[in-house]
C-alpha cells in the first residue's frame, strides 16, 4: 500500500516537473523607484529599488569651481546569490540626462537592455554623475530585495531623475543635485518575464535549495496550501494524538511555530502564515466558547 502512494506522488511530481517545461510567460511592464531607505541584499548595501516608494526622500549633492554642464547616468547589474555581479551595461553610464542652464525636475533618458535568459536574483543600479567632460563619479547604489526570480527579456527601459543644477555667481561653482524617494519619482520602467516551473526548480537545486526544488511543482499550482499540507498537517496530528484534545493542539501550534518565527516560520512562506492565523483564531474562539459554556 505504501508503495502504491509513493507512485502516486512520484507521478504527481513528474506530471508537474514536465507540464512546466513548455510555460512561455509574456513580458509584463514593471516601475521600480528609488527609495530612501537601505538594505543589504547577498552582502551589499544599497538604497532599495522597490515598486513602491518610500515616504521619505533623500538627494545627493555635489560641486565643482566655475560654470559646467551636468550630467547623471547609470550602470546595471546582475546579483547573484553570493554577491557575485555580472553588468549589463558596457561599463560606462547609460540613458544620461544633462543640464546645461539652472533648473529643477524630472529628466528622462532610455536605456535598450540586452536581455537576461536565466533566473535573477537581484538587480543593482548604480547612479553615476559628472560635470562637463570630467571622469564619472559613482553618486548612489540601489538594489532590489533578493529572490527577485525573474528573467529579462530584450526592451527598452526608462529612467526618470529628479535632478537639479545651479550656479553659484558669487563662489564660482555649480552646484548639482539628484533626488529620490518622497514626491521626487525617480524610478525606471523596465520590462520583466517570469521563469516556468521547471526553470525556478532547477535555479532552487543550483543553489541548494532543496526544499524549495521540492516543493516547486506543488507551489505553482496549490500556492500555500502545499506547505499547509505538507507541514501544518503532519504536525497536526502528531500533536493531536500526543494531546488528545483540538483545542491545546490549535494553541500548540501557534507556541511551538509562531508566525514570525520558530519551525512553522521558517519553513512557511509569508502567504502560508495566513492559515497558522486562521488556526489560531479558531483556537481562540474555541477557548471561549468552552469558557461560556462552562
Amino acid at each position: 500500500m505504501k508503495g502504491k502512494y509513493v507512485f502516486i506522488i512520484s507521478v504527481f511530481f513528474i506530471a508537474f516537473f514536465l507540464f512546466s517545461v513548455g510555460d512561455v510567460y509574456a513580458s509584463t511592464d514593471l516601475t521600480w523607484y528609488f527609495r530612501a531607505d537601505t538594505h543589504t541584499v547577498n552582502g551589499i548595501l544599497a538604497y532599495r529599488l522597490d515598486e513602491a516608494s518610500s515616504s521619505a526622500y533623500a538627494y545627493d549633492s555635489c560641486s565643482v569651481s566655475g560654470s559646467r554642464a551636468s550630467y547623471y547616468g547609470v550602470r546595471v547589474w546582475v546579483v547573484d546569490v553570493n554577491g557575485g555581479l555580472e553588468e549589463l551595461t558596457d561599463g560606462e553610464p547609460v540613458a544620461i540626462v544633462s543640464r546645461g542652464d539652472d533648473g529643477a525636475g524630472l529628466q528622462s533618458a532610455t536605456w535598450n537592455c540586452p536581455g537576461y535568459s536565466n533566473i535573477i536574483d537581484a538587480i543593482m543600479i548604480k547612479v553615476y554623475h559628472r560635470f562637463g567632460t570630467t571622469e564619472w563619479n559613482l553618486r548612489a547604489t540601489f538594489i532590489t530585495q533578493n529572490n527577485t526570480l525573474i528573467k529579462l527579456p530584450e526592451a527598452t527601459w526608462t529612467f526618470s531623475y529628479y535632478t537639479s543644477r545651479g550656479y553659484d555667481w558669487v563662489e564660482d561653482k555649480t552646484i548639482a543635485k539628484l533626488y529620490w524617494g518622497g514626491n521626487y519619482q525617480t524610478k525606471v520602467q523596465l520590462q520583466y518575464t517570469e521563469p516556468n516551473t521547471y526553470e525556478v526548480m532547477m535555479w532552487k537545486l543550483q543553489n541548494r535549495d532543496i526544499l524549495g526544488f521540492i516543493m516547486a511543482p506543488y507551489t505553482w499550482f496549490l500556492g500555500f496550501i502545499a506547505y499547509s499540507i505538507v507541514f501544518l498537517l503532519p504536525l497536526g496530528i502528531v500533536l493531536y494524538n500526543r494531546l488528545e484534545d483540538a483545542t491545546a493542539t490549535l494553541i500548540a501550534l501557534l507556541l511551538i511555530g509562531g508566525f514570525a518565527g520558530g519551525l512553522i516560520g521558517t519553513l512557511v512562506p509569508a502567504s502560508g502564515l495566513t492559515l497558522c492565523w486562521i488556526l489560531f483564531v479558531l483556537g481562540i474562539a474555541a477557548l471561549l466558547y468552552r469558557l461560556i459554556r462552562g
